[in-house]
């Protein structure tokens, strides 16, 4: 129970790496805010979690709104008596082709991917500071951050802005008590990144065969990183960003013929 008596706030958690990992968190002893922005009737996983783990608490939060991240944070603090560990995780990366993009479409992903994370992070920070009280940041980007993908403009350069914001508020809020971390994943299977590759098994092995172990990563095996970040055994750690992803970014090309005269 590495998590035993901590307080946390896991933002964008009714479905994929969200909630594998306010799960893991309650499973792994902690107290839970879970939220999205939709209403908990609409959430069948989330209302398992809360069936499955007493501690836990749902609260529907749309963080593209102005106030909504105040309000979501005063509401986990006064609900679990204080907070110790925030991950921010909601976000994502619909978007049209680059010649299409608009002022809006670059205001809604980096409102929502990156604003969001500061102005959770500000009111978390705000809160525990007036308490006398320090924690832990933690954040989800993407592989994406460092490597592109095609179609994912928007995307990947507001996953490069998390990265910064990492690192940034380490230095930031280490006065204040407050250490940070980021999870890189690669391709995992969540509702948002099902591209048809359930339905279609040889797009699917197309892109598994980029990937050196041979498999897309569940949101389970994301979790537990989220878990050892949260956890007293990472208090030293601030700042980092870990890819886990597969061995996709210690990858130079993922298929490559290998030549006869190469083998010899």
């Amino acid at each position: 129970m590495p998590l035993r008596g901590k307080k946390a706030l896991v933002t964008g958690s009714s479905q994929g790496i969200g909630l594998a990992v306010a799960r893991a968190y309650a499973a792994a002893g902690a107290d839970v805010v879970l939220t999205s922005e939709r209403p908990l009737e609409d959430c069948p996983e989330v209302r398992a979690v809360l069936a499955d783990y007493p501690a836990a608490v749902y609260a529907q939060a749309d963080l593209t709104q102005d106030g909504a991240a105040e309000e979501l944070v005063n509401l986990a603090w006064d609900t679990l008596g204080g907070l110790d560990v925030l991950v921010n995780n909601v976000g994502t990366f619909r978007e049209p082709a680059f010649l299409d993009l608009t002022r809006r479409h670059f205001d809604f992903i980096f409102q929502l991917n990156v604003w969001a994370a500061i102005a959770v992070t500000q009111a978390v920070v705000r809160r525990a500071s007036a308490a006398g009280r320090g924690g832990r940041i933690l954040f989800s980007t993407s592989l994406n951050a460092t490597r592109s993908e095609p179609a994912h403009t928007l995307y990947d350069a507001s996953k490069g802005a998390v990265n910064a914001l990492t690192r940034q508020l380490a230095i930031e809020l280490a006065p204040l008590g407050f250490t940070t971390a980021a999870v890189a994943p690669g391709l995992v299977e969540t509702p948002l990144t099902d591209f048809g590759l359930k339905s279609d098994p040889l797009a699917r092995k197309a892109v598994e065969d980029q990937i050196p172990i041979r498999r897309i990563a569940t949101p389970e095996e994301i979790a537990g990183w989220y878990v050892f970040l949260g956890s007293d055994a990472a208090r030293y750690a601030t700042g980092i960003i870990i890819p886990v992803d597969g061995g996709l970014d210690a990858q130079q090309m993922a298929v490559r013929p290998i030549t006869a005269r190469e083998r010899h």
